[in-house]
């Protein structure tokens, strides 16, 4: 992806589905799965299941995380190295698949989506540009005053993968935090940044240098942080 596509993607939503469909023919209980056989491709058609709340639209584009099977289940934070097998989608929504009789208002919604464009994701991540696009961490209000979601941590874990830092917590205020970054020296390069609360979810790409109060509350996350390991054996080849 070029800096100037990184950039109007900094611009537009990103959705990370809930899960991807596996009806593709893949047996995803064998020991070995081929990488090729199970990401997306372009020019494929395919379903992914959104939150409730993400109504999207026939006929849009849109940008999506796909992740590896462990990770698309139980999240980065279990198999950390997936981070590396995660790609950058843009595509195409065809329509809302019909409603499972079983289904209630509560339910995941299904979309089928044209995939346009596939890349790997921390690739993609580091091409991109900052500029009038970055993103900022997210704050929260209170009786007190204002503060980053990141200085209330209840629980912090890191990883590195492939030579980036991935950082995930939970807070008391029930956010759940994500982010990847370069660190190069004294500096702290924010790529890719994730907050979910009952609010919603909110996904933020663009090279950013965090400074002031966010590379404070980052480095002290970092200190704070239990090293993160694989919780399953490598499955993927490519």
């Amino acid at each position: 992806m070029s800096a100037e596509a990184c950039d109007r993607a900094a611009q537009i939503k990103i959705y990370r589905p809930r899960f991807w469909s596996l009806d593709s023919g893949v047996d995803y209980s064998a020991p070995v799965i081929h990488l090729n056989d199970i990401v997306p491709a372009v020019g494929q058609k395919t379903f992914a299941f959104f939150d409730r709340d993400d109504r999207l639209e026939a006929g849009a584009t849109i940008l999506l995380i796909w992740c590896p099977p462990v990770s698309d289940l139980n999240g980065w934070s279990e198999q950390p190295s997936e981070i590396a097998q995660s790609h950058f989608l843009k595509a195409h929504v065809v329509g809302a698949a019909h409603a499972s009789p079983h289904s209630t208002p509560d339910s995941d919604r299904k979309y089928e989506l044209e995939i346009l464009s596939c890349e790997r994701l921390l690739p993609a991540l580091q091409a991109s540009r900052g500029g009038s696009t970055s993103w900022n961490l997210q704050g929260i209000g209170s009786a007190q005053g204002s503060f980053l979601a990141w200085d209330e941590l209840h629980w912090c874990g890191r990883a590195v993968v492939e030579g980036f830092t991935y950082l995930t917590a939970n807070t008391s205020n029930e956010a759940h935090l994500e982010l990847i970054l370069e660190e190069s020296g004294d500096e702290l390069i924010g790529l890719f940044s994730v907050h979910i609360d009952p609010g919603g979810t909110f996904h933020e790409m663009g090279r950013k240098r965090l400074t002031g109060e966010e590379r404070r509350v980052i480095q002290q996350a970092l200190k704070l942080a239990h090293p993160l390991h694989d919780s399953q054996a490598a499955y993927l080849v490519q």
